[in-house]
């Protein structure tokens, strides 16, 4: 356990020491700005922005969770590169809940972020418990993330392409709330369902259903990457 402790220790140091990464910790805070200042600002100016707020707090829940997914998988990444992973592949503990492990600690930030943009927010009284739930489930994405880009990544160039592509893919399902006749057709990725609790939530219906089928589609999407990084990460 203290050697897990100290190596989450050191992928924070990490982050602390790159530049290019540190810029992205300020995230969370211009987050918070936009939801608390600059959209109540414009929908006063503009009434007519009002009806898309829900659609602005669905793609500003998952920042948060796509920024420190990013975070690590450039900490993964660069692993390889510098043939630092294959010394982590010795250490006597589970390769997968050594990867686990690693990420609970952005899952939690990543959570609470999530948590304190859906409580602060100014324009709707949402149940404390359904909030906690959803950003529980959002901080998902952050291993999602994670695990997917480094696992189809051999060196940062790539990363950054494939960084984008999945990206592209967590926000895609906010098309389903402008087009929605067709919107189950999004149900394909876990971030619909994510969407689709806030939406509810809003709306003051049952979260229940949407947070189950999106809990469970991450789970499954993690177990499958953990077990692919393990193989993969150690050994390239």
């Amino acid at each position: 356990m203290n050697q897990l402790l100290k190596v989450a220790i050191t992928d924070f140091k990490l982050v602390f020491r790159d530049p290019s990464l540190r810029i992205f910790l300020v995230l969370p805070a211009l987050i918070l700005v936009v939801i608390l200042i600059a959209l109540p600002a414009l929908v006063e100016a503009y009434p007519v922005v009002e009806e898309y707020v829900p659609i602005v707090l669905m793609g500003g829940m998952t920042q948060a969770p796509t920024m420190f997914g990013f975070i690590y998988c450039v900490v993964f990444i660069d692993e390889k590169d510098t043939q630092v992973a294959k010394m982590y592949g010795v250490v006597p503990v589970s390769k997968k809940g050594f990867v686990v492990y690693r990420l609970l600690f952005p899952f939690v930030f990543a959570s609470l972020v999530t948590w304190l943009m859906l409580v602060v927010q100014p324009f709707y009284e949402l149940p404390m418990a359904s909030i906690a739930l959803l950003s529980f489930i959002t901080g998902l994405v952050t291993p999602i993330m994670a695990l997917s880009v480094a696992v189809f990544s051999k060196n940062k160039m790539e990363g950054m392409t494939w960084y984008k592509i999945i990206n592209l893919l967590v926000t895609l399902p906010l098309a389903a709330f402008f087009i929605p006749k067709f919107g189950e057709a999004f149900g394909i990725i876990p971030t619909y369902w994510m969407f689709k609790g806030l939406n509810d939530l809003i709306a003051s219906s049952s979260i229940l259903v949407p947070a189950l089928v999106a809990f469970a589609f991450s789970i499954v999407i993690i177990a499958v990457l953990v077990r692919r990084h393990a193989i993969v990460h150690f050994r390239d």
